[in-house]
């Protein structure tokens, strides 16, 4: 009873979610209703393994698994992602995708589980939990492509929340990958969108210093280390990486003002020297709307002044680069991602049956083994007369094993409590001469 009333609340925030962001014909997308290819990603679920899924029984098998034997599996894991529809079963999928990254079998995760986990949280209005979960790649391993980026940044842009967008951009960055030209386009829009007014991006608090000095023995200390990459935690200084990065393999006037704005949010004087060098010598007017971004350090504004600029509409510009990439690019975009769907279905069915034949072998060779050894005891108890004194020499050998580490031990005890005399020369120790 507590699961229904608990769906049917869950369906009516979906529903209402769904009537403000993404069904909204006031607010401006990019991206079409085909590009989403939700009818074919609805397929799935008419999959004869998918459709025999009960989720609670399914996670609580899962559960249980793992406290015996901390062993799950990757695929039921891409089962139980792939059945989830609404945000019934959001925290349980959060909870198993976790537990997925302690086991060994976290290598063989499908490239499906990452898309039906994104997939579901949007669809379910649980934008936090995404990128948190995005964020912490460590614990929950969940890694965005090309195609699921531009999903979320559309949906994002509906919504007006450049924040988010700005920080999916910035998970492209962080696995080096801006070639996609959706995904440039969209990354721009929503990283200078976010600059024109920087709020939404959470902070992570610092812990707080107790009280009293409280001292803790540590075996050794690990000195300070920041590459610059995945320990960035500063809003700043990742949207300008973004941009410099996304903006690398260009040579024009708005990719070269995003590049010196961006390594100078990234604190790269020298970066910045390096472009506006490189802007004189080529005679390359940048756009003032981007430069004027640029914060108000001496050392840089020094660097900086000597650029000329023009003006014009920074946004109307991306929004027209972007409404252009989609036209050559949506099309393409939607025949792979449908090509990738049916791909992924019949994965799952060759990565099932591999664990099923590999759960064959196990149990197969469990049983020989337990064979094996009823045999041995058969064959002690029938020739026992003719192998006792073996037997018996056996049985001193173990006895003599189970003693050994305990007379180690005192051994090793009396050899740390050893004080060594005094030595002295015989031609010095008096006592020693004859």
């Amino acid at each position: 009873m507590y699961k229904l009333l608990k769906k049917i609340a869950s369906q009516r925030q979906i529903l209402g979610r769904y009537s403000n962001i993404n069904f909204n014909v006031n607010v401006r997308t990019f991206l079409s209703q085909a590009y989403y290819c939700q009818e074919v990603w609805d397929r799935r679920l008419n999959s004869p393994i998918l459709q025999k899924v009960n989720l609670d029984d399914l996670y609580y098998e899962l559960e249980s698994r793992f406290l015996k034997t901390r062993q799950v599996s990757a695929v039921e894991v891409d089962i139980f992602a792939n059945a989830v529809t609404d945000d019934t079963f959001v925290d349980e999928l959060l909870d198993i995708l976790y537990k997925l990254r302690l086991t060994a079998d976290t290598g063989n995760t499908l490239n499906s589980t990452s898309h039906a986990v994104v997939r579901a949280l949007l669809r379910c209005g649980k934008k936090d939990d995404l990128l948190n979960t995005l964020d912490d790649r460590l614990n929950y391993g969940l890694f965005l492509d090309y195609y699921t980026a531009n999903l979320l940044m559309d949906s994002f842009y509906k919504s007006s929340d450049y924040a988010s967008g700005a920080r999916v951009a910035s998970q492209l960055m962080l696995q080096e990958e801006y070639e996609h030209p959706i995904t440039h386009s969209f990354a721009l829009l929503h990283c200078y969108n976010y600059l024109l007014k920087p709020e939404g991006w959470p902070i992570p608090t610092p812990p707080e210093e107790p009280e009293e000095e409280v001292k803790v023995r540590v075996k050794f200390l690990r000195n300070p280390f920041d590459d610059d990459h995945f320990d960035l935690r500063d809003p700043k200084k990742i949207v300008g990486k973004t941009l410099a990065m996304f903006n690398k393999a260009k040579n024009d006037p708005l990719s070269n003002s995003f590049s010196i704005l961006g390594w100078a949010l990234f604190g790269k004087l020298d970066k910045v020297e390096e472009f506006v060098t490189s802007c004189k010598k080529d005679n390359i007017v940048l756009y003032k709307e981007i430069i004027d971004l640029i914060p108000d350090d001496e050392s840089i504004k020094n660097i900086v002044s000597e650029i000329k600029t023009q003006s014009m509409d920074i946004s109307k510009h991306l929004i027209s680069e972007l409404e252009k990439v989609v036209q050559t690019q949506s099309e393409r975009d939607i025949a792979e991602q449908c090509e990738v769907f049916s791909k992924w279905e019949s994965q799952r069915v060759q990565a099932l049956e591999d664990q099923k034949e590999k759960l064959s072998r196990a149990k197969r060779l469990e049983t020989l083994e337990n064979l094996k050894k009823s045999m041995q005891e058969k064959e002690t108890k029938l020739w026992f007369f003719e192998n006792e004194e073996k037997i018996e020499l056996e049985i001193e050998a173990g006895l003599e094993k189970m003693v050994a580490p305990k007379t180690k031990k005192k051994v090793v005890k009396e050899e740390q409590n050893y004080v060594p005399p005094e030595v002295w020369s015989k031609q010095r120790n008096p006592n020693n001469w004859a």
